[in-house]
């Protein structure tokens, strides 16, 4: 052989190798960890409440879902953001420290500066939870609200592993929140079911999108908008001549920029339509970001906007997808 097919078969086998690597580095990067959750007393009902914020200068009502919370000898209320693109639960540590200030009762597992906690407890509505250990990053407010403010105090993220091998049942018109081993039997037959994937713990639905099957991750920590995709989905899903509204987004930190446009683009799920509303797509992403997407094979992450009148049902343990108009 040549020296400069040498050179070239090269190349192209450590090309090859280094994708297959890439491949497994990122399926190993994608994959959930073990669950840590012990949840008692199924099934487990709860409401929730909105967290409003605005976007530049659009206010958004809906931007985060926040279920409340009680925690062993804290006197006040707590919440967690219910994050379905999470596909675990965590703590932050500011709040944290300071509800260790506040109420020394409480006997956290926790010091400062550490990143995880054992045997973490809650209640959410009638249910029992415990973590065996949850992981705690460097996030939340260090004050805590006033007992007669408005504010919420907002003390982590409750994850998909809440969800694991069980039923989610989740009303918007009443915000409501359910948790069970099965689809109530009055439900089964009035809902409109598509594929369901739950692979690593992340919720990724088949809904058809222009008349096409498109695999979409339901992200509700991306509740404030329908749905973020690429910007080549982006353009052909908005709506022609309609203005594009700029807003900064808050990432984990990261400053990001998103842009919004109206859509009419319908999602079908089995014989019934929903409106899309606005399709967003974000530049900031990193590269790693990118990747990961693709090799998720997904087309882009759903939020809560559009099913803002419906109620919606994970059915975890048989795969599926549902979605119900209140009567």
């Amino acid at each position: 052989m040549k020296p400069a097919l040498k050179i070239v078969a090269a190349l192209v086998s450590l090309l090859f190798l280094s994708g297959i690597g890439g491949y497994f580095y990122v399926r190993k990067m994608y994959e959930a960890p073990a669950n840590q959750l012990q949840i008692a007393r199924l099934p487990v009902a709860s409401s929730f409440v909105w967290l409003a914020d605005t976007q530049g200068t659009r206010p958004v009502a809906h931007a985060a879902l926040l279920v409340p919370v009680v925690v062993p000898g804290c006197a006040q209320t707590c919440y967690l953001q219910f994050d379905s693109g999470a596909p675990y639960s965590l703590l932050y540590s500011h709040p944290l420290t300071a509800l260790q200030q506040q109420y020394p009762a409480m006997r956290l597992a926790y010091t400062a500066g550490h990143d995880t906690v054992t045997d973490f407890q809650f209640g959410l509505g009638n249910g029992q939870i415990t973590s065996r250990s949850i992981q705690v990053r460097p996030m939340g407010a260090r004050q805590l609200p006033a007992p007669d403010s408005k504010n919420y105090l907002i003390i982590g993220t409750l994850g998909t592993d809440i969800m694991d091998g069980r039923v989610l049942l989740i009303d918007y018109a009443r915000q409501q929140f359910r948790l069970s081993t099965a689809i109530p039997d009055s439900l089964t037959q009035r809902l409109a079911f598509v594929p369901l994937s739950f692979e690593s713990r992340r919720v990724q639905l088949t809904p058809e999108l222009q008349g096409k099957p498109q695999q979409l991750l339901f992200d509700t920590g991306s509740s404030a908008f329908a749905l973020l995709t690429s910007e080549s989905t982006w353009q052909d899903l908005a709506k022609a001549g309609a203005p594009v509204q700029a807003a900064s987004v808050n990432s984990w930190g990261k400053k990001l920029t998103s842009y919004t446009v109206p859509s009419t683009a319908q999602l079908g799920f089995d014989n019934q339509t929903i409106p899309l509303g606005t399709v967003t797509h974000i530049e900031g992403t990193t590269f790693f970001q990118n990747v990961l997407m693709r090799f998720s094979g997904m087309g882009g992450m759903l939020g809560n906007e559009p099913f803002a009148n419906q109620i919606i049902v994970l059915d975890v343990k048989g795969r599926r997808f549902g979605i119900l108009q209140p009567n």
